[in-house]
């Protein structure tokens, strides 16, 4: 059956979720009769028959789901691991049907499934429907696997069609279950119902047909000032049942898990970007990026580019920029092979020195930078005189063959040391 996400991790999470597989099986409708303790031989070959034909039946389930279930027919609602999820959750399938140790295994997944699409925000009702698409286009295939040269076999076939729909009811009963126990535990009105159009938004989806109607049906205003803000790092993840919603003064914060991080979409209202920054405050281990403010959802996806760039520009840990602070850094890294055309271009020559005389010509233009020019106040920054400083700007003069008082030249080195630290340099050899 598709629509099931990754199975629990650790023998203790395993084992009591088997236990509950267990009793939730009793739940179904069916139990009255008896949930059967292993396929009928017959459907354990015609599994067998399907092992290598997983993308074959992922491709039918998902064409059916999508004209099927409108949820899923939805560019902006439908999950984005739906391919993945559904390929993973038919090789199960068939696996529990072909061997009879692993029947239960199933069942294990269906409770993972209705938990993870309760905490994105996917309704039961959706969930229940694609897993059905998908248990029926397998059906499908096993019937035609077992009367492949062997029509003798449809009246067992017929007989383990009560087994195999038992088998179905059994894990969408699961699923339910655990859809509706997760919801249970999570506050009403969290945000987590946006949670799908928010990351479809962040994708780059920007429909104005979609953005409309969806922004009616979640009461969010389709044009307003938002921002976008991206976290990386080890402490970043927070739990799954953490609210998607967070109200800070003025601001409205929804938090987005990424495979690589969170996205924060911030409804600004009246609230500037160093509120939402300081909102935002990072900890130990924790480095971010702010965008601009845009002025519409239908901007989200250009908003967490921008927000991509300015993470990048983060020199350290703990470090929350606003890319309107580090508008160069962000030119720099949105073209990193033009970046490192200008590095080895401009700083050739001090690029090929050795490692601690490179490293020293470098600092020093950069504290010269930073301290708008002032040798003395350069010279306190890195513990050294200020002739130090002038000798090493006038050596970097010579090598370059550029002169900081020239306002062109200026540029050039700033923008070959910027492509320096962000290590944009490294994209290509000199």
């Amino acid at each position: 059956m598709p629509e099931l996400p990754h199975g629990p991790s650790g023998r203790g999470a395993s084992s009591l979720q088997s236990v509950q597989v267990q009793r939730l099986a009793d739940l179904s409708p069916q139990a009255s009769v008896g949930a059967p303790v292993a396929p009928p031989e017959i459907l354990s070959r015609a599994a067998r028959l399907l092992r290598g034909q997983t993308s074959v039946l992922v491709e039918k389930s998902l064409e059916r789901i999508r004209e099927g279930v409108s949820h899923y027919a939805s560019p902006m609602l439908a999950p984005a691991d739906v391919t993945e999820r559904v390929h993973e959750a038919l090789e199960i399938a068939v696996e529990a049907l072909a061997v009879p140790e692993r029947f239960l295994a199933s069942g294990e997944h269906a409770w993972s499934v209705g938990r993870k699409r309760a905490l994105e925000g996917t309704p039961m009702l959706a969930v229940l429907q694609a897993y059905r698409i998908g248990a029926s286009v397998l059906w499908d295939s096993l019937v035609e696997a077992a009367l492949k040269g062997a029509p003798e076999q449809a009246e067992p076939l017929v007989h383990a069609a009560n087994d195999f729909w038992r088998f179905v009811a059994r894990d969408t009963t699961i699923v339910m279950e655990s859809h509706r126990r997760t919801l249970a535990g999570l506050a009403r009105d969290d945000g987590r119902k946006l949670l799908p159009v928010l990351k479809a938004l962040l994708r780059g989806h920007s429909d104005p047909m979609d953005i409309a109607a969806t922004a009616c049906a979640f009461d969010v205003p389709v044009a307003g000032r938002y921002a976008v803000a991206r976290l990386d790092g080890p402490a970043v993840s927070r739990p799954a049942e953490a609210a998607v919603r967070e109200d800070v003064g003025d601001l409205r914060l929804y938090w987005c898990a990424l495979p690589d991080g969170q996205a924060v979409v911030a409804q600004l209202g009246d609230a500037s970007l160093e509120e939402l920054a300081s909102a935002l405050a990072t900890g130990p281990g924790v480095r971010g990026g702010i965008s601009p403010v845009v002025t519409g959802l239908a901007e989200l996806g250009r908003a967490k580019e921008l927000a991509e760039l300015a993470l990048g520009a983060c020199r350290r840990d703990d470090e929350l920029v606003l890319l309107e602070d580090r508008m160069v850094s962000g030119l720099v890294l949105a073209r990193p092979d033009l970046a490192a055309g200008i590095a080895h271009r401009v700083l050739g020559p001090v690029l090929d020195l050795d490692p601690a005389d490179r490293a020293a010509l470098l600092d020093t233009l950069e504290a010269w930078l930073d301290c708008q020019g002032s040798t003395d106040r350069a010279g306190e920054l890195l513990y050294c005189h200020r002739n130090t400083v002038l000798n090493r700007l006038r050596r970097l003069e010579r090598l370059t063959g550029r002169l900081l008082n020239h306002p062109r030249d200026l540029v050039d080195l700033t923008l070959a040391l910027e492509a320096c630290r962000t290590g944009s340099a490294d994209e290509s050899s000199h």
